[in-house]
């Protein structure tokens, strides 16, 4: 949630000094969903997509993409909104985590209004309302609701230059009324959130199909050449859960692919294991302090499939088995 761009410390500029540019009119919207990560909400038809794992933005033109980051006085007024899903290493709640990002957006130099109550789906969530003046010309203004459950964060962004703030803001309430997020099996009275539940669900994409728990999370990561896909599967523990990336196997063996990465594992031992009907090789390996470690290296359809998993020591008879039973439920396309 830092803010690393710098404004006028003062708001200086009324809203009648600004820059006097057309505001976009907003017309019809549209659905959006996302399959991997169980999200949906309506946005506005015509704007950019732009998404980076579970951070997915709405730009109003292509060139708006380019004013937000860092935000630039340079071409016309934009207005963007965003939905991130954050799993959070430390658990925080509501109250800690609107007083930081008050915090942060003072000291980037915002005015900050007091924090409002507003529904995040069916979470309990708070709307802070921020506004900077970039020139004697610009002004930013924004709107950020943040949510908790559990150790995930939910954070809905909603930016615009100028008049596109105001003109726009439909948006905003259009997200925050049409938001859909995935549900997540609560735990039992008494029982440890980490531990796996019983439950499975099925995650399946053009790559793969697996089977994971109920109260995990399965969250497409953002990928570089030659990586064509890569997945995280995680719960509540941060340092307990299943990584998963496919990239091209240039016609490699299953043999060659095992010595060309082993050295990149600290192996404590090694065997072998049948994945989706194919041989595959396992290397067992020294994670961080207090976790035991595992790396699949399987080949098929000319691809490479890494399959890494790692699970808190003192909880190995809890996650150790499940893994496995994920591993085993990998069918490969």
């Amino acid at each position: 949630m830092k803010k690393s761009w710098l404004l006028l410390l003062s708001l200086l500029i009324l809203a009648g000094c600004g820059k006097k540019q057309e505001v976009v009119q907003i017309g019809a919207f549209e659905k959006f969903q996302e399959p991997f990560l169980r999200i949906s909400f309506s946005h506005p038809q015509g704007w950019q997509l732009q998404q980076d794992g579970p951070k997915i933005g709405f730009y109003s033109s292509l060139e708006a993409i380019n004013k937000f980051n860092p935000y630039s006085v340079e071409g016309k007024d934009a207005a963007r909104v965003i939905v991130n899903m954050d799993k959070m290493d430390t658990l925080k709640t509501l109250d800690e985590i609107v007083r930081s990002l008050n915090s942060d957006l003072t000291s980037s130099g915002f005015e900050v209004s007091s924090p409002v109550a507003k529904k995040v789906s069916d979470l309990d969530g708070k709307l802070l309302h921020y506004r900077g003046a970039l020139d004697s010309k610009n002004i930013i203004s924004g709107d950020e609701v943040v949510a908790v459950k559990d150790s995930m964060l939910y954070t809905i962004i909603f930016e615009g230059f100028n008049k596109m703030y105001e003109g726009s803001k439909v948006v905003l309430d259009s997200v925050l009324s049409s938001l859909h997020l995935p549900s997540f099996a609560a735990a039992a009275p008494g029982v440890d959130p980490a531990v796996p539940a019983e439950e499975m669900e099925v995650f399946e994409n053009n790559f793969l199909k697996i089977s994971y728990p109920a109260n995990f999370q399965p969250s497409p990561a953002s990928v570089k050449d030659p990586v064509q896909f890569a997945l995280n599967i995680y719960g509540y523990r941060q340092d307990s859960g299943v990584f998963i990336d496919v990239r091209p196997a240039q016609g490699l063996t299953l043999e060659k692919v095992v010595e060309q990465n082993a050295a990149r594992f600290k192996e404590t031992s090694r065997g072998s294991a049948t994945i989706d009907g194919v041989p595959a090789t396992y290397l067992n390996y020294t994670g961080g302090k207090g976790i035991s470690s595992r790396v699949y290296f399987l080949v098929k359809n000319d691809k490479f499939y890494r399959i890494i998993y790692n699970y808190y020591q003192p909880m190995k008879g809890d996650f150790q088995p499940v893994f496995d039973k994920m591993v085993a439920s990998i069918k490969t396309k």
